[in-house]
C-alpha cells in the first residue's frame, strides 16, 4: 500500500541488516560497494526513494526550489558548461532561473547513465525538486526519474516509445536541414556532401545515435529527392561531432578522390573541423567548395572564412525547458509536450557559387 516501504523492507529483500541500510543511505564508507549497490538497487526496485524518500517531498510541491542540470553525453567528456554547444543553453537556465528564485544544481551523469539504481539515489542526495535531461540521455535514465516522481523535461533530446513520455525541448532539426539545403541548391550546387554524427551502422542507410544528429540526416536526404537527386553514399561519412572528427571525415571525403562542390556538416565544431582538411588539401573556401554547419555557436563567425550556419536560439532553449519544467511541477497529470524552437539561415563566407 502507498507509503508502506521502509527501510526494513529494503533490507529484507536486500538480505541485509538494517543498520547495514542505513549506512548506506547515510553514504557511510564501511560499506562494500557490492552491498551498496544492492541495496540502492533494491530500494529503487521497491519504490522507496519513490514514497518515503525525501526527493518525493520536494517533487510534489507547487513551486520548485531547486532543479538539476544533469548532462549526459555518449560522444565526449567536455563538461556542458565548457562545451560550445551546451554552454549557451546552460547560460539560459540560469538566467531564467534568477527570475524565478530557483537554484540550479549541475550534475554530469555520462558515468553513471548505465546504473539507474545509483542515479536515483544520487538524485536522492542532491534534495532536488526537478530535473532536466540534457544530452545525449537514454530511457532506462527517464524511467528511473520517473520512479522518484520528479518533473522531468527532456532539453535537445527525444526518445520515443518511453513507458511515461515527458516533456521535450527540441530546435527544429529537419526545418534546419532544409535550410541549409536549399541554400546550397540556390547558389547552383549539385554535388553535396554530408558529414554527420555518430552512427550505428556503418552499413546503408545509416543510422545516427543522437536524435537531432538523424533529423538533420533525414531532411538531408529529403532534400536531394525533391531535386531528383539519388543519395550518392561515397559523398557521406559519420563523425563524432568535434573538430577532430569533422576533419578526419573530410579527409577520407577527400582521399576517395570524390567530386563534389560542397559540404552540408551536422554541426559547426564539425564544419570547422572540416575546412581545415580542405585547406591542407589546397582547396579554398567557397571558392573550391562551399562548407555549411549547423547550430550557429558564436566560433564559427570568427573562423576565416565566417561559417554560414544553421542558428538555433540556444539560450532560448534553455529559458524554455525550465519554463516548462516549472509548469510540469504544477501540473504532473497533464498531456506531454514536445516543443520545437525555429531555425534560421545565417549566411556568411563559407558558401559560394558552385565550382562543379
Amino acid at each position: 500500500m502507498p507509503g508502506s516501504i521502509t527501510a526494513k523492507d529494503v533490507a529484507q529483500h536486500a538480505e541485509v541488516s538494517v543498520g547495514t541500510v542505513s549506512r548506506v543511505f547515510n553514504n557511510h564508507s564501511n560499506v562494500s560497494e557490492d552491498i551498496r549497490q544492492r541495496v540502492l538497487k533494491v530500494a529503487a526496485e521497491l519504490g522507496y526513494f519513490r514514497v518515503g524518500g525525501k526527493p518525493n517531498a520536494h517533487a510534489n510541491s507547487r513551486a520548485l526550489k531547486e532543479v538539476g542540470f544533469l548532462y549526459c553525453s555518449s560522444i565526449e567528456q567536455t563538461p556542458a558548461t565548457l562545451d560550445p554547444y551546451w554552454a549557451p543553453i546552460f547560460h539560459g537556465v540560469e538566467t531564467e532561473s534568477r527570475l524565478a528564485n530557483i537554484k540550479i544544481t549541475y550534475r554530469t551523469i555520462t558515468d553513471i547513465r548505465h546504473q539507474p539504481h545509483f542515479l536515483i539515489t544520487t538524485l536522492y542526495e542532491m534534495r532536488l525538486g526537478g530535473a532536466l535531461l540534457v544530452g545525449q540521455t537514454e530511457a532506462e535514465i527517464v524511467n528511473a526519474l520517473h520512479a522518484t516522481k520528479l518533473p522531468v523535461v527532456l532539453v535537445d533530446n527525444y526518445i520515443p516509445d518511453l513507458e511515461h513520455p515527458v516533456d521535450t525541448v527540441l530546435p527544429d532539426n529537419f526545418r534546419g536541414g532544409q535550410l541549409a539545403m536549399d541554400y546550397l541548391f540556390s547558389m547552383g550546387h549539385r554535388r553535396i556532401a554530408f558529414i554527420g554524427g555518430p552512427s550505428d551502422s556503418p552499413i546503408r542507410p545509416m543510422y545516427h545515435k543522437i536524435h537531432s544528429i538523424q533529423q538533420r540526416w533525414i531532411s538531408y536526404r529529403m532534400a536531394l529527392l525533391d531535386y531528383d537527386i539519388p543519395i550518392n553514399y561515397t559523398l557521406v561519412e559519420s563523425g563524432n561531432l568535434t573538430m577532430e572528427g569533422g576533419y578526419q571525415a573530410c579527409k577520407r571525403l577527400l582521399e576517395r578522390k570524390a567530386t563534389f562542390s560542397a559540404i552540408f556538416c551536422v554541426d559547426d565544431i564539425t564544419a570547422i573541423g572540416a575546412m581545415k582538411a580542405l585547406r591542407e588539401m589546397g582547396l579554398r573556401v567557397p571558392e573550391d567548395v562551399s562548407v555549411i554547419g549547423f547550430d550557429g555557436i558564436d566560433l564559427g563567425q570568427h573562423v576565416t572564412p565566417a561559417l554560414s550556419t544553421i542558428h538555433s536560439n540556444m539560450e532560448a532553449m534553455g529559458a524554455i525547458a525550465l519554463k516548462t519544467l516549472i509548469n510540469r511541477a504544477a501540473n504532473m497529470n497533464g498531456p506531454d509536450m514536445t516543443i520545437t524552437l525555429g531555425a534560421e539561415l545565417i549566411k556568411r563566407d563559407s558558401v559560394g557559387p558552385a565550382s562543379v
